[in-house]
């Protein structure tokens, strides 16, 4: 373990298989020869989620001392879909409180999925109501904490194959309703999200957000190619509610 906590667990699919928790990946697979035509009309319009990442002032999350990264980076996808339907800024939303709730306030890893039906269960409040990073059953009592929560749930989820690279391209890239993807890596024992799509020296791959506070890398960015962009489990965050605090 490095300076940085992870806690990425393969997920096991023959105990949970593919789509059982929510639908397949609904979106469309564009052959890779279209790939450079659409990240060019994304970096026009600049309509990728990494643009609504920056335009709606989304916040790069912190596990601190956690293994959660399994939630954050699920977490940090559903703020950027907040973005992409216009809300800005986007909610600093605190990936602990589920995580604490469903792992029972043990300090353990599990994998992306696992952060999905926590969500659901538990909801998403925002860091003011319970803060990021610490695991205290204490914090998560009170109305105030439960009702932010109640308002910052997860609504369509759509999973896309293990190891389905172009898949994930495809959401990221698609012109009409372009996606996050939360990515589980198994060679890093980690996972975070993908915002965009990116090409250089003849090698597609991904731009991640990472749960490492905005210190890490290029302001809590970097890319990674090849089979370092081959994710275990892929997540396509394809909407949000949006409820207002007021």
């Amino acid at each position: 373990m490095s300076e940085y906590q992870r806690g990425y667990i393969d997920r096991d699919f023959d105990a949970e298989p593919f789509a059982s928790v929510v639908p397949a990946y609904s979106g469309r697979i564009y052959p890779r020869s279209q790939w450079r035509e659409l990240l060019e009309l994304q970096k026009k319009n600049k309509t990728s989620p990494l643009d609504h990442f920056l335009s709606g002032n989304c916040k790069v999350l912190d596990q601190k001392k956690t293994n959660y990264c399994w939630c954050a980076g699920v977490t940090g996808a559903v703020q950027v879909a907040y973005a992409i339907q216009g809300v800005d800024p986007a909610p600093h939303l605190s990936h602990t409180y589920p995580a604490a709730l469903g792992k029972k306030f043990a300090n353990r890893g599990g994998w992306g999925m696992e952060a999905v039906r926590y969500i659901n269960e538990f909801g998403l409040p925002t860091v003011d109501h319970y803060p990021q990073g610490v695991i205290s059953r204490s914090k998560t009592q009170g109305e105030a904490v439960k009702a932010s929560a109640a308002k910052h749930s997860i609504v369509a989820f759509e999973e896309i194959e293990s190891r389905n690279f172009d898949a994930a391209i495809s959401a990221l890239l698609c012109p009409i309703s372009p996606s996050p993807v939360s990515c589980g890596f198994s060679w890093w024992g980690h996972l975070v999200f993908a915002a965009a799509a990116v090409y250089s020296n003849g090698q597609w791959g991904l731009e991640i957000v990472n749960s490492w506070s905005d210190k890490w890398k290029n302001n809590g960015r970097t890319q990674l190619f090849g089979s370092k962009a081959v994710a275990h489990e892929y997540i396509a965050v394809r909407a949000a509610e949006v409820t207002s605090d007021e």
